[in-house]
């Protein structure tokens, strides 16, 4: 049913026309007509009207969405100046932090050059001091050794004039003076003879080594002639020593040389002082005097091994001294390690190998450098020293040993002998417990100087330790603790690298800072 049909029900009641079913009823044409287009005006109108009520609902939600929209972008404007706003505060803040942090680490280091500044000139200020009281020191010296020898002087002229008045009726010193050139031929010819069987035992002792003794050719030649030379100043100062008159002199020269050693510490000036002090009072004598001095300063350093035991890094500077004198007085050095050599064989180095069927213990402990002591408990009044005070002995004397061959200085007993002493004792010696801790003691001190020298060539000696010696070495152990020990050590030592760092004490200060003034207590 159309639009039409369903207002021309409505419009009369419900009834239909006559026209579409019922009795046809006359009526005007013009009237239904009419009728119509006024129905489809009046839609017209209630359209438009339903429509204009559509668009102003439309306009007016348009209107409400724009002012929410509207309010919306303020409230984003809003925020937006706000966080501006705080974006604004912080940077300001953060440049502000930033300025005072800069001014804080400015302030640090203007401080700490402050600080600096301050420090050196109160260092400059104290070498100054230093200087001043060295000067000092060192006028007061001569001033003494002046002092000194005017008394001398005047002691010698005061001997002489008692010479001269003695000798006008002294025949008895004609004759001490003829028995004291005899003594001095005497002396000459000992001399003489003493190199002599100091040879003839060497080249008897090679035709008849024992068959014990591991020692290598170049290294028993050497010794030889290092126990040369100490026979020849030991023969050249027997007159004096056989002669009562010279003990007053004697004790002396003695009392000056071991104050002179223990006055050797670990600082550059201490050396250079001792050297100068040392090599004065050598200079002062002549002849068998100046072997006896030597020998007498040899023997004081030799002492010190007990205090070098309980403190290694003390041997760096007596080797500093005794290399320093030996550019003077080359026969000191000669006379230092054929001593120690003598001692001590392994030294040299040559050591036996303790085969009860080949060598007896005396014979064995004997060569092995031992001491006899005396103990009136004992069937021969002798016993030999307990293998721990050897192995101490051992330590202190090869700690000294290795520093004199570790010093960079012009040196014929320098760093290349150290590299042969290691060599002919990797090569020669027997692993054993004796062999081990020289080779712990002298790597110890000169190892560092032997890879400086050597670099690669010395890390593949290290390597033929490792291999070569350090098996030999554990297969010895049978449950000995101490040959465990120290092949744990010399291990350490080549696979750590600590022959890379210089030992303690090696690198002296100029100066000992503890006896300043301002660092005591």
């Amino acid at each position: 049913m159309d639009c039409r049909k369903m207002n021309y029900m409505g419009m009369n009641g419900g009834a239909a026309p006559a026209a579409w079913g019922h009795p046809a009823v006359a009526t005007r044409p013009y009237a239904v007509e009419e009728q119509r287009q006024l129905v489809e005006q009046q839609l017209l109108l209630s359209l438009e009207a339903v429509q204009s009520s559509k668009q102003a609902l439309w306009r007016q939600r348009l209107v409400d969405l724009e002012s929410q929209l509207a309010a919306k972008l303020n409230v984003v404007a809003s925020t937006a100046l706000r966080k501006q706003d705080d974006l604004a505060r912080a940077d300001q803040e953060l440049l502000r932090a930033a300025q005072q942090r800069r001014n804080e680490e400015l302030e640090k280091v203007q401080r700490s050059h402050r600080t600096e500044a301050s420090l050196q000139e109160q260092q400059i200020k104290r070498l100054m001091e230093q200087r001043e009281e060295e000067r000092r020191k060192e006028e007061e010296r001569k001033r003494r050794e002046e002092e000194e020898r005017r008394r001398e002087a005047e002691r010698q002229e005061a001997e002489r004039e008692r010479a001269r008045k003695e000798a006008e009726a002294s025949k008895a010193r004609q004759a001490q003076e003829a028995d004291k050139k005899r003594a001095e031929a005497d002396a000459a010819a000992q001399k003489a003879e003493a190199a002599a069987k100091a040879k003839k035992a060497a080249a008897s002792a090679a035709s008849k080594a024992h068959p014990c003794l591991r020692v290598s050719a170049g290294a028993a030649e050497q010794a030889e002639q290092l126990a040369a030379r100490l026979a020849e100043l030991q023969a050249s100062i027997k007159p004096l020593t056989d002669d009562e008159g010279t003990k007053k002199a004697r004790r002396d020269i003695e009392k000056k040389l071991t104050v002179h050693v223990q006055q050797i510490s670990g600082t550059q000036n201490q050396v250079a002082v001792k050297c100068q002090d040392v090599y004065n009072l050598l200079s002062g004598v002549q002849g068998p005097w100046r072997a006896y001095a030597v020998l007498t300063f040899a023997n004081k350093i030799i002492k010190q091994q007990e205090l070098v035991q309980l403190n290694n890094k003390a041997a760096f500077p007596l080797a500093q001294v005794a290399v320093k004198i030996s550019s003077y007085f080359p026969e000191l050095l000669d006379a230092l390690l054929g001593l120690i050599q003598k001692s001590m064989p392994l030294a040299v180095p040559q050591a036996y190998v303790h085969d009860a069927a080949q060598i007896t213990n005396n014979a064995y402990y004997r060569g092995m450098g031992f001491e006899e002591l005396d103990d009136p408990a004992a069937p021969s009044g002798k016993v030999f020293e307990s293998p721990d005070e050897y192995l101490k002995r051992l330590e202190g004397l090869l700690l000294l040993y290795a520093a004199v061959m570790q010093v960079d200085e012009p040196n014929r007993f320098g760093v290349a002998y150290a590299w042969s002493w290691v060599a002919r004792c990797l090569n020669s010696l027997p692993a054993d417990r004796y062999t081990a801790k020289a080779l712990v003691a002298v790597l110890r001190v000169a190892g560092f100087s032997l890879f400086t020298r050597y670099r690669g060539q010395f890390v593949k000696l290290m390597g033929t330790l490792r291999r070569d010696f350090l098996p030999a070495l554990r297969a010895t152990a049978a449950g000995d603790d101490l040959i465990s020990a120290f092949a744990t050590l010399l291990e350490s030592y080549v696979d750590d690298g600590v022959f890379r760092r210089p030992p303690e004490g090696r690198n002296m200060p100029a100066f000992d800072i503890s006896s300043r003034p301002e660092n005591r207590a």
